[in-house]
């Protein structure tokens, strides 16, 4: 059974396992960059909406080659809005896709993620972030370091970083490389079955889904027919199953 070792790096997905979001806004993210645009005059957050849909019109859904889907990039969308009507945003990318990220929409701390964050580091284990996002790995590090001051993420890797989106293997594969450490010795915590379950093991590593809706607060799972995982309903059950490796 691979859940009687301790991992040496947890991995996590971020909405729906770090955050929960309230509804999207792409204009309320805009006019919050506005206020850092030169010569933004009658330049609306609402106008630079209309050209966020606008290039989504004209991109569609991208696939790579083989099929698979691939993300276009936050600061893409947000060069060609910005630019399109006239105006330069005074910040780095990174920063401008932090800010659009952290107006668009509300965020709350899903219940017990700072108690296992803290049981993990306590623990020894390293952590890091694989997430389909449009962010840059290094923009959605410092929207966690703003909604969660105490993570310490190693790093964080997106799918716009590579292109390629969950469940592809691919970005597991990089992120355990990149860590140094083989996929078997890697945790992976989502609350998708697809994406993060079976893109997790698919590559080697350990899933463990968060289902907030299981009666059972800790089962193992093997629907999907790929292999048994584990289940919780609440993060402060998986804190005390990792207490006790």
């Amino acid at each position: 059974m691979p859940y009687n070792k301790k991992p040496k790096m947890i991995l996590f997905d971020v909405g729906g396992t770090l955050f929960s979001g309230g509804n999207f806004s792409a204009a309320k993210g805009f006019d919050a960059l506005l206020k850092y645009a030169k010569s933004a005059e009658n330049i609306s957050g609402e106008k630079l909406e209309k050209l966020w849909t606008e290039y989504y019109e004209g991109t569609g859904k991208l696939k790579s080659v083989a099929g698979k889907p691939l993300d276009i990039p936050l600061s893409a969308v947000i060069k060609y809005a910005t630019m399109n009507a006239g105006i330069e945003i005074n910040l780095p990318m990174t920063e401008q896709e932090e800010i659009f990220d952290r107006f668009n929409s509300s965020r709350t701390v899903i219940d017990g993620v700072p108690q296992l964050l803290e049981a993990i580091h306590s623990l020894g284990i390293r952590t890091a972030v694989i997430s389909n996002n449009a962010m840059s790995g290094e923009s959605l590090a410092l929207a966690i370091k703003h909604w969660l001051p105490g993570a310490d993420m190693e790093f964080c890797l997106t799918s716009a970083d590579l292109l390629f989106c969950k469940p592809d293997k691919m970005l597991f594969e990089a992120a355990a490389s990149f860590a140094h450490l083989s996929p078997a010795e890697c945790w992976y915590c989502g609350d998708g079955r697809i994406p993060d379950v079976d893109g997790a093991r698919n590559a080697g590593m350990i899933p463990v889904l968060l289902d907030t809706k299981s009666p059972h607060p800790l089962e193992m799972r093997t629907d999907g027919g790929n292999g048994e995982y584990m289940a919780v309903n609440h993060w402060n059950v998986f804190t005390e199953y990792l207490k006790t490796l």
